[in-house]
């Protein structure tokens, strides 16, 4: 699992961590990478989507069970958004 909070974005970082990421995916014989973001980071959907991510599943309520393991998880998100739904991408490597 690896997360990323930036606090300078367009430095580039992020990129180079997830092209860091793809290349040991691959040595590893990997042929796609799948990530999960809440709904309500819509900056880290368009970030992965940018970068050949596609949408593939939505798991409706997930966030209401994770709150279970991880209480502090807040209600409501970015642009004021409630927290509710996990989004599942993938990308190819192939």
């Amino acid at each position: 699992m690896i997360s990323l909070d930036s606090l300078k974005e367009n430095k580039g970082i992020g990129t180079l961590l997830l092209r860091k990421v793809e290349n040991a995916a691959q040595e590893h014989g990997c042929n796609s990478i799948k990530l999960v973001t809440t709904n309500d980071n819509l900056h880290a959907l368009e970030f992965y989507q940018k970068r050949g991510f596609r949408m593939v599943d939505i798991l409706h309520d997930a966030v209401k069970k994770a709150r279970k393991i991880k209480p502090e998880i807040p209600l409501m998100g970015s642009h004021d958004l409630p927290v509710l739904d996990e989004i599942v991408l993938r990308k190819s490597l192939a």
